[in-house]
């Protein structure tokens, strides 16, 4: 009988050991942005942001920016970010939030000269790489930014988009950040 008792004990410690591991020390943060492509969608970028990690993630922030030629800056267009969470930006772990940036404006004609004269294009198109800023803080209280390359867009001289060029399709944010 006193066998019996220690056996029970021994098991129930192992198991408080097992899930003090599993929910406090195993801790993975994973987050990915992933390119979606819809055909005929390329006016307004669309992505997923999925959490592959076991702790809740906060989004604080998402912004599209067309980046100048010149590696100086970029250009940030009156904008939306539509979810299908609707107004909810705590991504939990293990879902994903289906996002699309939606602007408000397109550009003018001045901002085309910004941008990097596509060779051998006629009439010129000029080229912008369009990155996704994304900022959000971990369940360790972390703040984090990162910014991921998407998509190529060219537009013509009077900035009418001509030109839609995806990029890498997905992107771990916090290796970036």
């Amino acid at each position: 009988m006193e066998y019996v008792s220690i056996s029970f004990s021994a098991i129930a410690l192992a198991l408080s050991v097992f899930t003090f591991y599993w929910v406090q020390l195993r801790v993975r943060d994973r987050l990915y942005l992933v390119r979606i492509d819809k055909l005929g969608e390329f006016m307004n970028p669309m992505f997923a942001l999925v959490n592959n990690g076991t702790r809740d993630i906060l989004i604080t922030s998402v912004q599209g920016r067309f980046a100048h030629a010149d590696k100086n800056g970029g250009t940030y267009f009156s904008q939306r970010l539509e979810t299908t969470d609707g107004s909810s930006m705590l991504l939990s772990a293990g879902k994903a939030m289906e996002c699309r940036i939606v602007f408000h404006e397109m550009p003018a004609s001045n901002f085309v000269n910004k941008g990097k004269a596509r060779e051998g294009s006629s009439p010129p198109v000029y080229e912008f790489e369009f990155d996704v800023e994304i900022s959000w803080v971990d369940a360790s209280a972390h703040s984090h930014t990162c910014e991921a390359r998407i998509a190529r867009y060219g537009f013509n001289e009077d900035a009418k988009m001509m030109m839609f060029s995806p990029l890498e399709p997905k992107h771990d944010l916090y290796k970036k950040s």
